[in-house]
């Protein structure tokens, strides 16, 4: 009875000591996946986090040059002024001046335009509290009470958004 509990013990510590070996392989194949893992999972955090910045600074870089193209379409403007401006050093007739400085004006409004401003129309208009403020308040035979008189400075909307609201004098 002795001898068969003493090669049981010996039967359980030998297959004790093969599940400990195959354990062993088994822990050892683990613990390289697990090191692949953390090494895969560093990479693409790495990864990840270059990607942000590349799209950070694409980002900056967007905001940055928005104004580029209206800039340009605005240069040719620049150039009309400036040719206008020698033109009136030159001591010519200020009729052509005026003329020019007109043209220039509806070049700048055209092109404006075509980004999508447009001019609020005040006076005839109700006053409303979204599109104009009011500089103050004048008794007017012509126009009801709460309509724009006169306009001290004109407002603007830029694609469907007050940009500026328009300064008016508004009837009693």
């Amino acid at each position: 009875m002795e001898n068969e509990k003493q090669a049981e013990k010996q039967e359980t510590a030998q297959k004790s000591k093969k599940r400990t070996t195959v354990s062993k392989n088994e822990f050892k194949k683990l613990k390289e996946e697990n090191a692949q893992l953390k090494d895969q999972l560093l990479r693409k955090m790495a990864e990840f986090d270059n990607y942000r910045k590349r799209n950070e600074r694409d980002y900056l870089d967007r905001i940055k040059n928005a104004n580029e193209r209206l800039i340009t379409e605005l240069l040719p403007v620049v150039d009309d002024l400036e040719r206008s401006i020698a033109h009136a050093k030159s001591g010519q007739d200020l009729t052509t001046l005026v003329e020019g400085s007109d043209l220039i004006y509806k070049k700048l409004l055209a092109l404006l335009e075509k980004e999508g401003l447009e001019p609020l129309i005040s006076v005839g208009e109700e006053f409303d509290p979204d599109k104009h403020d009011a500089l103050l308040q004048t008794e007017n035979e012509k126009y009801e009470s709460g309509v724009v008189v006169d306009e001290h400075s004109k407002g603007y909307i830029l694609n469907g958004k007050v940009i500026r609201h328009a300064q008016v004098i508004v009837a009693k």
